[in-house]
């Protein structure tokens, strides 16, 4: 939507923030994180391998041992004759623990949870564009505010002139002279205030675009940005579903009640698949040496028979349900009542601007009278200079309600949710090394 507005600088600026944003940057982390917990939990599907092996070394030193086993191999062992036997075992212990219905929530609050990622993501975009928005178009607005006061402390001082004159010349007094320094002073002290707002609001400008404290370079004239046609009219409200926050409140629901099914899924029976395959080895001093593979398995399934606390997790899980519906359902109303703020308050500026677009005109119309009246010898040149300050003082109303007409612009497309896919693969995940320097 800021394309509307044809300028170039506020493209750049948009662009640069979607590109470096440090807070843009962080949320673009949480979405990693996400993606690696969805890969998690597909992974719990699959068994686990363990590697391992085990050693062991002892002595026989029983006087009467006798060969009960069906081992022959045994029966060379000498009665009172001590022998050392030692041997291993290594292979891969595969395990595969399963509840079926666990499985399939957990993987389901995994997807929505990386879901309410990317929407906080999106959230941040809107925020960002938003701002780098509303301060470039304050920007403007302060500039041409400091103009205009520097035009009215010149005007000031040019009815000064004239009314020294007139006091030196006797027909006026002091009194007017000192009233019209004390203006002055007043005019001269807001100067200061507005070239501090104009450096807070460029370095503001270069934080959300990722860059030291400067200057902003601008082109434009803040009088030249026309407002026509940038809000469009008769805006379905369906538009209010792509809000990150009314999605990210949607997904929300999603997971709590994703998480009612995983702790009733808790009841179910959970199978473990357990084994082993690999090489052991015995060795009997003077013996035999004997080694071979092997292979084991086992299977077990058990559930829940007396557990209380399932039943309390259960309670939790649909009381945290009940929450975030009603958070839904509230961040649904307000949506809608922040656009129709934002559309009466862009209505009443609108309005408001017309009638000062009249005031200037009016304004105007009472400079080029006086002028006549002047030229004609019927009024002093000093009060004609009056007339040119209500000018400016007209132009600096003009200045202040288009100012807030901007912001209200702004306001408005943050609320619509408008804009945050656009150059969407301007955001690139920063690499960075083992010492984490980008």
């Amino acid at each position: 939507w800021w394309r509307k507005f044809n300028d170039p600088v506020l493209n750049q600026l948009i662009e640069s923030a979607l590109t470096n944003n440090n807070n843009l940057q962080i949320a673009m982390g949480n979405v990693l994180q996400a993606q690696a917990s969805l890969s998690k939990a597909n992974m719990a599907w699959l068994p686990m391998v363990n590697i391992g092996g085990a050693g062991f070394t002892g002595q026989s030193f029983n006087p009467g041992f006798q060969n009960l086993s069906a081992n022959p191999q045994l029966s060379g062992m000498q009665t009172n004759n001590p022998q050392n036997f030692s041997g291993y075992g290594a292979g891969f212990m595969p395990t595969y623990t399963l509840n079926v219905f666990e499985e399939i929530k957990q993987g389901q609050i995994a997807k929505a949870n990386l879901a309410m990622q990317e929407q906080a993501k999106n959230a941040v975009r809107l925020g960002v564009i938003s701002q780098v928005a509303g301060s470039y178009f304050y920007l403007l607005g302060l500039k041409q505010q400091l103009n205009l006061q520097q035009q009215l402390l010149s005007d000031a001082k040019e009815m000064r002139k004239y009314n020294l004159i007139q006091y030196q010349n006797g027909s006026a007094s002091e009194f007017n002279l000192t009233g019209i320094d004390q203006y002055i002073a007043g005019l001269q002290a807001k100067i200061p205030s507005i070239q501090d707002a104009i450096t807070q609001t460029e370095n503001a400008l270069q934080v959300l675009t990722n860059n030291n404290p400067g200057k902003i370079k601008t082109v434009r004239n803040f009088n030249d940005i026309s407002t026509n046609g940038i809000i469009p009219v008769n805006l379905p409200s369906d538009v209010l579903k792509t809000r990150p926050d009314v999605m990210a409140a949607e997904y929300q629901l999603q997971v709590a009640n994703a998480n009612i099914g995983a702790v009733t899924a808790m009841f179910f029976p959970t199978i473990n698949l357990t084994g082993m395959l690999g090489q052991g080895s015995v060795q009997l001093s003077n013996l035999f040496n004997a080694g071979g593979d092997f292979w084991m398995g086992q299977l077990a399934a058990g559930m829940p028979l007396f557990n209380m606390g399932l039943y309390a997790e259960e309670d939790k899980a649909k009381a945290g349900y009940y929450s975030t519906y009603y958070n839904y359902v509230q961040t649904v109303r307000s949506a809608f009542s922040q656009v129709d703020n934002g559309l009466s308050n862009n209505d009443s500026l609108n309005k408001i601007e017309s009638q000062q677009q009249v005031a200037m005109s009016k304004a105007q119309d009472l400079y080029h009278l006086a002028m006549i009246q002047y030229q004609q010898g019927s009024v002093a040149y000093s009060d004609t200079v009056g007339m040119k300050l209500n000018i400016d003082y007209a132009a600096a109303n003009l200045n202040q309600v288009k100012m807030q007409q901007m912001n209200s612009i702004v306001n408005l497309y943050q609320v619509l949710g408008g804009g945050y896919l656009a150059e969407s693969s301007l955001t690139q995940v920063k690499k960075f090394n083992d010492s984490h320097d980008i």
